[in-house]
């Protein structure tokens, strides 16, 4: 009889450290993979918000749409300076602004005399070519503005690892206390949808703590009750 109750106890606790075992595995394992997913999503959102930034600067607005934000960067214009040369150190001590710059070059360009943007540091010759301070405002199109060369535009406002799913998005204003209209937004994505098919309990446990201290389950960037700079919650 104590034989048999040994080896009940030894399966018991065999059974136990096998479950303990696999309760930790599935843990790390909820973790890395979570962790892997977050990495995209992350990029991901923080493209958005470059966009929404560009977006607003030429409309004094941000847009509720992922549709036309995409539409936006394909087919929009945004307005860029291109810059040649910079004023030095002693330049800018002096007291010379940009536009004062500009304004003694387009004198020079206007009247051949270059002696005095020559003197100031404005102007000079290099490899038989006239080199001057400029800075000229240019249209160009947003996606290759704001992006590298290889960004894919039609992975933009969707969220890796799911299939055709857009991040949610949406605008608003606060008025701040000195009476100012503050345009902001949100874009966001909850666990429910990257980490549903993993670990059940994991991702249960995930949000309650989430939600006990008050923090939206999931990823988002920007908010639509608070001026909080665009940051990421993340972040």
């Amino acid at each position: 009889m104590k034989n048999v109750l040994k080896t009940v106890l030894v399966l018991v606790i065999i059974g136990l450290g096998y479950a303990c075992i696999s309760s930790i595995r599935g843990s790390i394992t909820f973790t890395r993979t979570r962790e892997a997913r977050e990495a995209e999503i992350i990029h991901a959102l923080m493209d958005v918000r470059t966009a929404q930034i560009a977006y607003k600067q030429e409309h004094f607005v941000h847009t509720p749409s992922m549709d036309g934000l995409r539409d936006w960067l394909a087919n929009g214009k945004v307005k860029t300076v291109r810059k040649q040369l910079e004023l030095s150190e002693k330049q800018l001590e002096d007291g010379m602004t940009e536009q004062e710059a500009v304004n003694i070059i387009k004198k020079a360009e206007a009247t051949g005399n270059w002696k005095d943007a020559e003197a100031k540091g404005l102007s000079h010759i290099e490899n038989g070519t006239r080199i001057s301070f400029r800075r000229d405002t240019m249209e160009a199109n947003p996606a290759q503005t704001l992006f590298p060369k290889d960004f894919d535009l039609s992975k933009f406002g969707y969220v890796p690892t799911l299939s055709g799913v857009q991040f949610q998005m949406d605008t608003a204003s606060v008025i701040t206390g000195s009476g100012y209209d503050i345009k902001i937004f949100e874009a966001k994505v909850p666990y429910t949808a990257y980490l549903g098919d993993l670990d059940k309990r994991e991702l249960a446990n995930l949000i309650d703590k989430q939600e006990q201290l008050g923090r939206y389950p999931g990823l988002k960037v920007g908010s639509l009750t608070e001026i909080n700079n665009y940051a990421g919650n993340w972040e």
